[in-house]
């Protein structure tokens, strides 16, 4: 994939890179980049030869928000506002309900919809250099782009209370404290580390990786038994998988499994 203005996308066997890349603005988001964020994740979703998706910004900073000098960005009716906001949450629907895992590698600022965007990446590696912040309120906003949903789910009530009502900035160092790292690197290990996770999570059987990853979103957020009557339905669908009969056959065969996806 190319042509984009905001990103980079590369792809290096099964794992796409997208890099937010305006580093003159810290990666803020231009209504141009909200659109391409939409794009890639929609083709990750889509596309059999993508079975990862890292997310990472130019220049230090992972995104320090919505680019609010951006005229495009900057609607002032009440019928306008009410469509912005429909198509900034179709992005981050987008972003969230990607169909395979993502990794937010997190070098510098994660402020407001870009800790968010950060936050609701499936797991996030971040730099002992990387900060993260719920700014919203700061500027008389509530909190958007899924962040009520993410922090609700990745904090207790209180501590996503305080983070989006305080909106003070927190270091990686406490991020991982509060349990909303996957891995707290040092700047010369970040790389290394998400490279690693983005390689095993790519040789995963991947319908099984998605269909892992829907149940427990859907979990998340559901009773015991929707739980057990998607763990029903998406089992049934992996025993008839040649990717079950290609991971049981290379266990009785002592080597590592190739998987197709079918």
């Amino acid at each position: 994939m190319s042509g984009y203005e905001s990103l980079i996308w590369e792809q290096d066997g099964h794992v796409a890179s997208v890099t937010l890349n305006r580093p003159e603005k810290k990666n803020a988001m231009s209504w141009t980049m909200f659109e391409e964020i939409k794009a890639v994740f929609d083709h990750a979703s889509l596309d059999p030869e993508v079975r990862c998706l890292v997310i990472t910004g130019a220049g230090g900073s992972f995104c320090s928000g919505a680019d609010l000098t951006d005229p495009a960005n900057l609607v002032t009716s009440p019928f306008e506002l009410k469509d912005r906001m429909r198509k900034v949450h179709d992005v981050a629907r987008a972003v969230l309900t990607c169909s395979v895992p993502t990794i937010a590698k997190v070098t510098g600022v994660a402020a407001g919809a870009g800790c968010n965007l950060a936050l609701g990446m499936d797991l996030v590696a971040a730099s002992t250099e990387g900060s993260f912040a719920e700014l919203f309120i700061k500027r008389g906003l509530v909190v958007d782009f899924g962040g009520s949903w993410v922090l609700t789910r990745l904090l207790p009530l209180n501590k996503a209370k305080e983070l989006a009502l305080l909106g003070e900035t927190i270091s990686a160092t406490e991020a991982d404290r509060l349990g909303i790292l996957n891995r707290l690197c040092s700047p010369d290990e970040v790389d290394v580390v998400t490279t690693d996770l983005a390689g095993r999570l790519a040789a995963m059987p991947p319908r099984t990786a998605s269909m892992i990853k829907e149940n427990l979103n859907r979990a998340s957020g559901g009773g015991l038994t929707d739980a057990l009557d998607q763990e029903s339905l998406t089992q049934a669908l992996c025993f008839a998988s040649d990717d079950t009969k290609e991971a049981v056959l290379a266990w009785v065969e002592k080597r590592t499994p190739r998987f197709t996806g079918r």
